[in-house]
């Protein structure tokens, strides 16, 4: 049968970008404008793009149409002077015919392109009353970020096609929109193929502005992840036994279910493994610019393990779910967020949901829909708000067969309605609130009460599967490769707003130096990489926590990859994995093992209890999976044969005799391959007394400590002594000024005293920053009388319960220099402040920590920095001990 294909004329490339202040600039389209020019990272200006081409005219029965795959926001299209018309929305498609504009030889394409305004008015509502997802977060992405061309068309064509897959009926509803020509003579046909044979075929007739038909497959074989089989779809209109016009879709014959608690994948149980991905490419743009490097990207993703993505809030360039299509990767896909809710944008959004879902449901990878994302553009708290939500639940799950919907993905204090899919959201900070996330996942596996309505209007069943859907945690990249001329990129500062200022990335590079970091960690790169190497032991552990709850169906790992200053990726902004990122896959994947030791750390020659648990996937391990336990002196150890459901076993290891920190690990392994490893970092710590000190003293609330510790107490009164108190009281600010060294435990707010209101910036402080979404990172100089604690710089699971909930404010400072020994920082270096210093004191000298060294006495590795810390203070700013106290050169003295 001939065809008269489309035939196109693609206007990608260079553009001449037409701003404000008159100026003009080279610009690529596709992309946005905003994530081009200099300082337009959050720009909400009218630019105006111009493009120069050579054309012709259309033959007889043809029409020029110029197609826009989509552009943010309002878009005003202009041809030769000839208004084709205007368009206003990011996300979807538009076209107009441009058959009477066009001409022969030059033709000039202009395109003005508005962003909402900052701030709206009964007028034009501001941008936060738009639905554009997090252009809030990371600047807006204006512009022509999709494809442009010119396609020459039959009068008699199809404008849209929408593809319905129906696995359980082995159908496919086809619905086509086209033009009045058709009806004059022609007819429209789809045609349903595979591999190039034809599986199917079927004429649509006219419904309405519409013409459809149900065709049925003989035989079909269903998408799976394993084998994603695909389906191309041909609409064709059709004069005579001629082919005028065609468009052409892919599909696939699936089945997907929430119920029962369990998800299923064409009748098999299937636990998701998850990520959440935010769509953004290098530079800043909202897509990719390498299609095939961003599919390679996504099979990297396939072999960590995941199964699902989650894109976040966006409708991505449609090549994005084409790929996961062919991939076999599910795909979560979400109505784009706002955040202020009104009428009008209700409305928008429910018709822009109604859009997406026509353009897209033909993609089998994609299986699940959310509404709202964290209440975002919504206040639960109100009856007309919630009552709009349950109806879009409804209303999108009626539309939208096949598919599992989610009302609203919460977190604290926000919650469901009704709802296909229990998801929340939660992230903690490891090592400092890991005992609360353990126990914040059982409360959650347990099915609570507060994930749903408070108000009496919840519709629970109790069979909505459980999925923790954000967790995560962060690890810095290495960013120096985006200044440009030695200048910070420009959204280091997007930042200063998100988790207390800690996101805000400004004067990065000065900072790490101004902050002593560059001495505590030797170079920036050994920061980075101590930085994500804490992030791949979070992200492991929290993993492994959600996985040890059979009741918990599936997780959402924040996130894919970095995201300008939100730096909680497994891959950078650049698409590059990081340091540890390979090592998250073997908790990821169909199977998973848990290691849990019953401390992380321990005295030389103690032996550790372990529970290990093996955690095969819904199909089981199979014959011969075998559990291997690594790390114990005596060398590997088999656990014995895993069998098809989780088992858990108690066992023990005895770690080296040496002080040091040592890792074990468990692993799974099915025909001697290892599929599943979990890992834990242990320090073992001597048990002796403290040893190098003669000349200690305690008061009545530090002596108990100290003789536990070993050591011989002197009263205060020997001179040279070090003083070790709580509270530093005149007494003990005479001591020092007299020439003594003071520890001072700074355990509770008051334990400062009187002696520092002279310089009132001296002070006790809660520590800064989220510490949650945003972790807090601990860090311990190992230079001088640290260096003989077990361990890196960043505090791991070993010291959770040294970290005290205060830190030490104004010293160091311009009136206090001091020598720091430990600290704390958020973010990108921000919230500094410091845990544990030692300043001048006339004559004799004060350290102060806020580590709680006394109150985790019975913790091993708190008696090493105990002694550390001991000494650090009773030989600080001196080469030797004072002549009361001699007794030889210490430990301290020897090394430094």
């Amino acid at each position: 049968m001939p065809s008269h294909p489309r035939r196109r004329l693609r206007l990608d490339g260079t553009w001449t970008l037409h701003l404000p202040d008159g100026a003009t600039a080279d610009v690529t389209v596709p992309g946005a404008w905003t994530a081009q020019i200099p300082g337009a990272g959050d720009a909400h200006d009218t630019v105006r793009y111009e493009r120069r081409f050579d054309g012709e005219a259309a033959d007889a029965e043809r029409r020029w149409v110029l197609r826009f795959d989509a552009v943010n926001h309002h878009a005003r299209v202009v041809l030769n002077g000839i208004l084709l018309g205007e368009h206003e929305g990011a996300w979807m498609p538009f076209e107009f015919d441009a058959t009477a504009a066009m001409r022969a030889g030059e033709n000039i394409l202009e395109v003005t392109v508005s962003y909402p305004p900052r701030v709206g008015d009964d007028g034009e509502p501001g941008f936060l009353e738009r639905p554009l997802g997090k252009q809030s977060w990371y600047g807006t992405t204006a512009g022509i970020w999709q494809s442009v061309r010119l396609e020459e068309r039959h009068d008699a064509h199809v404008r849209r096609v929408s593809v319905r897959a129906d696995a359980a009926a082995a159908t496919l509803d086809v619905s086509a929109e086209v033009t009045p020509a058709v009806a004059a003579g022609r007819e429209v046909h789809v045609v349903v193929s595979r591999g190039g044979d034809v599986q199917a075929e079927a004429r649509l007739h006219a419904a309405g502005d519409r013409h459809r038909a149900t065709v049925h497959v003989d035989g079909a074989e269903r998408w799976d992840l394993d084998s994603p089989v695909l389906y191309d779809v041909r609409v064709e209109v059709r004069e005579g036994d001629a082919v005028v016009d065609a468009v052409e879709r892919s599909t696939g014959f699936r089945e997907f279910t929430a119920a029962d608690g369990r998800f299923h994948l064409n009748g098999r149980e299937i636990y998701l493994r998850a990520v959440l991905d935010q769509d953004y490419h290098p530079g800043s743009q909202p897509m990719a610019d390498d299609f095939a490097q961003w599919e390679e990207l996504l099979r990297q993703t396939r072999a960590l393990g995941f199964n699902m993505l989650r894109v976040h809030i966006k409708r991505p360039d449609p090549r994005y779910y084409d790929i996961a299509d062919r991939l076999g990767m599910l795909v979560w896909t979400e109505l784009p967020s706002w955040m202020t809710w009104t009428r009008r944008g209700a409305q928008e959004a429910r018709a822009l949901l109604h859009d997406i879902v026509a353009e897209d449901v033909h993609h089998p990878s994609i299986v699940m829909w959310t509404i709202m994302n964290e209440s975002w553009g919504v206040d639960l708290s109100q009856d007309e708000q919630r009552s709009w939500l349950r109806g879009m639940y409804e209303e999108f799950r009626a539309e939208l067969p096949g598919h599992v919907i989610v009302d609203n993905s919460a977190c604290a204090p926000n919650f469901h309605l009704r709802t296909q899919v229990d998801d929340y959201h939660l992230y903690r900070g490891i090592p400092e609130s890991r005992r609360e996330w353990d126990s914040k996942i059982a409360e959650f596996a347990g099915r609570p009460a507060w994930t749903f309505s408070p108000y009496g209007d919840a519709v629970r069943t109790g069979e909505e599967p459980l999925m923790l859907s954000e967790f995560g945690n962060w690890g810095l990249p290495d960013v120096r490769e985006q200044y440009i001329d030695g200048e910070e990129p420009w959204w280091f500062a997007l930042g200063a707003g998100w988790a207390f200022g800690a996101a805000d990335a400004t004067g990065l590079r000065d900072r790490f130096v101004s902050l002593g970091l560059d001495g505590v960690f030797g170079s920036w790169e050994e920061l980075l990489s101590q930085l994500q190497r804490a992030q791949s032991v979070a992200n492991r552990y929290q993993t492994t926590s959600i996985r040890l709850h059979p009741e918990i169906r599936g997780y959402v790992l924040t996130q894919l990859s970095d995201v300008q200053w939100e730096a909680n990726g497994l891959f950078d902004m650049n698409r590059r994995p990081k340091q540890f990122t390979s090592e998250f896959g073997m908790v990821n994947g169909e199977h998973a093992v848990a290691l849990r030791p019953a401390a992380y750390s321990v005295f030389a020659g103690d032996i550790l209890p372990v529970t290990v648990t093996a955690l095969p996937g819904p199909r089981g391990a199979g014959p011969g999976a075998r559990l291997r336990l690594l790390g114990d002196e005596a060398g590997p150890r088999d656990l014995g044969v895993v069998g098809d459901s989780p088992r858990a076993a108690d066992v023990t290891v005895a770690l080296p005799k040496t002080p040091g920190q040592y890792e074990i690990a468990v692993e799974l392994v099915i025909d001697g391959a290892v599929v599943a490893r979990d890992t834990a970092e242990v320090i073992v710590v001597a048990h002796e007394a403290v040893s190098g000190l003669r000349c200690v003293a305690g008061d009545d609330e530090t002596a108990i400590w100290l003789s536990g510790l070993g050591v011989d107490l002197v009263t205060v009164e020997e001179p040279g002594a070090l003083l070790v108190t709580r509270r530093f009281t005149e007494s003990a600010r005479h001591h020092a000024a007299a020439g003594g060294r003071v520890l001072l435990l700074a355990e509770d707010d008051g334990a400062l005293g009187d002696a520092f209101d002279y310089l009132p910036s001296a002070r006790l402080v809660g520590r800064a920053g989220d510490g949650d979404w945003v972790p807090r990172t601990e860090w311990l100089d190992r230079r001088g009388p640290f260096r003989s604690v077990p361990g890196e710089a960043v505090l791991g699971i070993a010291f959770e319960d040294l970290l005290g909930e205060r830190v030490i404010s104004g010293i160091p400072g311009p009136l206090r220099p001091a020598v720091v020994h430990s600290g704390i920082f958020s973010g990108w270096l921000r919230g500094a402040a410091a845990s544990t210093v030692t300043i001048r004191w006339s004559e004799g000298a004060v350290t102060i920590t806020t580590l709680r060294v006394r109150e985790s006495a019975s913790v091993p590795v708190a008696r090493a920095v105990a002694q550390a810390l001991l000494s650090a203070a009773a030989h600080a700013y001196a080469s030797r001990a004072p002549e009361a106290c001699e007794g030889g050169q210490s430990a301290y003295e020897e090394e430094t």
